[in-house]
């Protein structure tokens, strides 16, 4: 079973290109905002206007991603000695918490468009559906060199929605030109599927940047694993009080206290350096905190996680 894992995303955090890609993307979500606007007045679709309003949070959510990468640049300084590098998990969580607001105010919509039914022009619905179609397929590839990062990919992912979200509306506009009034309720109906996916998108994202922020541990990190690689160190008897966490999207961070056997200074520094070498190159812990007590002080019943 393997146990390389990659945790990796924050490498590019420093390239300017990452910024650059982001200035692109939210000119190319504000133009597809003004398009939709246009041509879901002119044709009456609220499909065309709710995948407008979706897009315009999307200039938005690029805009906080932007800011947030942005703060994520500056230095470690003396009141935030870990860093700046969760920012950009704050602009993730902000993002993706407005998608949930969005998201039952089209369902508001779609309900109130079933109720009253309202005349669609499915031409002109298309044409503008497919030129979104086009600036949307544009978003993610601008960005598809750094979904590594989860503020980043949050952005992309809501490109891809917004993708599959216009396909939606094409298919929408075909039927209503092909069938007239009879299909008037494939409109609403677009309306509440794209509610539905947003529902379902923010929810597993929001639950990755809450993870971080709660400290928690990787979701695919192997406990037992890298537990079982400190327990088999020369001269290690015990280990307990372990903390595994995120200091930032892409980083993991390890602290544990390791009871070992009355030994020289320069053996037990030597068991440390190989542990953490170890835990760097085999499951990808780029900070490693070990504490190391005497076996025969260690008070048996301590926690294995936790506090001591």
């Amino acid at each position: 079973m393997a146990h390389h894992h990659h945790h990796g995303g924050t490498e590019a955090k420093d390239s300017p290109g990452r910024g650059r890609r982001l200035l692109v993307a939210l000119a190319l979500n504000l133009g597809i905002t003004a398009a939709e606007v246009v041509g879901g007045v002119i044709s009456g679709s609220l499909a065309m206007l709710a995948d407008a309003a979706h897009n315009f949070s999307d200039a938005g959510s690029v805009l906080v991603s932007y800011v947030a990468w942005r703060i994520s640049r500056r230095d470690v300084d003396r009141r935030r000695t870990f860093g700046y590098g969760r920012s950009e998990t704050v602009g993730a969580l902000i993002n993706l918490t407005t998608l949930f607001v969005i998201g039952f105010y089209l369902l508001y919509e779609a309900a109130d468009r079933f109720m009253n039914p309202a005349e669609v022009a499915g031409k002109t619905m298309l044409i503008v559906g497919l030129i979104a179609l086009v600036e949307d397929a544009a978003s993610a590839w601008v960005l598809r060199k750094d979904i590594g990062s989860l503020n980043v990919k949050s952005t992309y992912l809501h490109m891809i929605a917004d993708a599959l979200a216009t396909v939606g509306l094409i298919v929408g506009a075909l039927a209503i030109m092909v069938w007239g009034e009879r299909v008037q309720w494939v409109d609403p109906a677009i309306t509440a599927a794209i509610s539905v996916y947003i529902f379902i998108h923010a929810w597993h994202e929001i639950r990755e940047a809450v993870a971080v922020l709660m400290n928690s541990a990787p979701r695919d990190f192997d406990y037992e694993a890298v537990l079982a690689e400190l327990r088999a160190a020369p001269g290690v008897r015990d280990v307990h009080h372990i903390h595994v966490w995120q200091p930032e999207e892409g980083k993991v961070a390890l602290e544990a206290h390791l009871a070992v056997e009355d030994l020289p200074l320069g053996e037990v520094t030597d068991i440390k350096e190989r542990l953490k070498a170890k835990l760097r190159d085999r499951f990808e812990i780029g900070h490693a905190t070990l504490e190391f007590e005497l076996a025969g002080r260690f008070r048996h019943g301590r926690q294995l996680l936790g506090d001591p």
